[in-house]
């Protein structure tokens, strides 16, 4: 239900799915990285993120280069537009949450959202 919610609020403000949002954060938290990368980061197939990275590509949010050191792979990159969609997308679900989570008492939710904030951060340093 929250992931519907969250899907329809990201579509309706910035025109991406949830699942196009996950891959932007995949490519924040490895950056310049390839599709099997991204996949096996988020654990999803290489279909799958392919068809999600065709999507973003078309709009602009992200740049697919062939790697120079094996031609079937692409290295892809976040553009400017993608970090900031990225951002504001982040923004959106962090408001969402909180409005899901608003029966929580406001030191507990804050204790989860720095969770939250802490668990991307690992993920982002585990992920160099």
């Amino acid at each position: 239900m929250a992931e519907k919610r969250l899907e329809h609020k990201l579509y309706e403000a910035k025109g991406i799915t949830f699942s196009q949002f996950l891959i932007l954060l995949g490519l924040h938290c490895k950056s310049n990285t390839s599709q099997s990368g991204i996949a096996r980061f988020l654990y999803l197939t290489e279909a799958t993120v392919s068809r999600h990275i065709s999507a973003l590509e078309k709009e602009k949010l992200l740049t697919r280069k062939e790697d120079p050191d094996n031609r079937r792979k692409h290295i892809l990159a976040m553009t400017e537009k993608g970090s900031s969609a990225f951002a504001s997308a982040h923004t959106i679900i962090e408001h969402e949450l909180k409005e899901i989570f608003a029966i929580i008492p406001e030191k507990d939710r804050t204790l989860i959202m720095g969770a939250f904030r802490d668990v991307i951060k690992n993920l982002k340093f585990k992920s160099k």
